[in-house]
């Protein structure tokens, strides 16, 4: 049995019509990114990471393209097949924090899983344990107006990865943040790679995340311009 739970891209490509003119959002994209690690995409807005980010965690297709998470062909499944992927292979934070106001903590937490599917007792146990693992498990009663901004946001990430998804996007999860709290959460998420086993794919175009990244991938104009070398990917 195969042990690579990397995703491959190849030629991916995603382009809009405007107007009567084709719009490319990417561009003929090929990369490979690596599990077990945390990857920054990097660039201006308007470079096209979060169109990449939709399409990696399936909620876009491209209009060409091949995306493999290890040997599973995403591109060829169907609607719902991709549907039932995402809510269990996937985790999403954003730059708005999407939590749902009149829920606390734990609430939001396990309004996730119950969408998963997960039962009851799992559910109980694992709130709590994600809670811990961004370091809010005495904050579990609270509502989101009653947290700050940082708080917040890791708990979007604590229920990012209460259903132990293989993949976590993160578009701009710390445009918001001063940098102290950033650099915070980019921590969380190297704990989590650590402790969870999870991939971290993450937009920003702040340089003081990018110090932190395991792999580097600069976007400009739909184009991947650069990224570094990889390590060999964890199993």
């Amino acid at each position: 049995m195969s042990t690579d739970r990397a995703i491959h891209v190849e030629s991916l490509q995603r382009k809009f019509r405007v107007g009567g003119t084709d719009v490319f959002a990417i561009q003929d994209v090929s990369l490979t990114i690596p599990s077990g690690r945390l990857t920054v995409v990097k660039g201006k807005s308007g470079s096209g990471k979060t169109t990449m980010l939709n399409i990696l965690g399936l909620l876009d297709r491209p209009t060409r393209g091949e995306i493999r998470y290890g040997s599973v062909d995403v591109i060829k499944m169907s609607d719902h097949e991709r549907d039932r992927f995402r809510r269990s292979e996937i985790g999403f934070v954003y730059q708005t924090i999407a939590l749902v106001a009149l829920m606390t903590a734990y609430e939001n937490i396990d309004f996730r899983m119950r969408v998963a599917g997960a039962p009851l007792a799992d559910r109980e146990r694992r709130v709590t344990e994600c809670l811990r693992l961004v370091g809010l498990e005495k904050r579990m009663t609270h509502r989101p107006f009653e947290m700050s901004g940082g708080e917040q946001q890791r708990v979007a990430i604590a229920r990012a990865i209460a259903h132990r998804p293989r993949v976590i996007f993160a578009d701009e999860p710390t445009a918001e943040l001063d940098t102290m709290t950033a650099v915070h959460i980019v921590a969380i998420f190297k704990r989590l790679i650590e402790e969870e086993g999870v991939t971290v794919v993450m937009t920003t175009h702040d340089p003081a995340m990018m110090e932190l990244a395991d792999h580097v991938v600069e976007m400009e104009n739909g184009l991947v311009v650069e990224h570094d070398a990889l390590e060999p990917a964890r199993d």
